[in-house]
């Protein structure tokens, strides 16, 4: 992913398999990814992203939904998970 493209719910969502899992929860947004490291081989990530754009209501070109708001990274786990659920768990302590 380019880095100087803003980061949204809906880029991320584009990102994510089967194995893999984007929430909303409040102004955050929850995402675990299928993976594989050397250290840790196969596994889910976990990361939690907070909006710094706010939906604007309505129809046309200033409208904004939700998932194409901006999101910055807020934290992010240093291990991988055994699936999505105990990525997801870690990621809603963060929040």
């Amino acid at each position: 992913m380019n880095t100087t493209e803003k980061l949204t719910a809906e880029a991320l969502q584009m990102r994510v398999d089967s194995y893999g899992a984007i929430l909303a929860h409040g102004d955050y947004t929850l995402a675990t990814f299928a993976t594989w490291t050397k250290k840790d081989g196969y596994g889910n990530s976990a990361q939690v992203y907070r909006l710094t754009e706010a939906p604007i209501d309505g129809f046309g070109p200033n409208a904004r939904g939700r998932s194409e708001c901006a999101l910055e990274l807020i934290a992010e786990a240093d291990h991988l998970f055994a699936d999505a659920g105990h990525a997801i768990a870690w990621a809603l302590t963060q929040i």
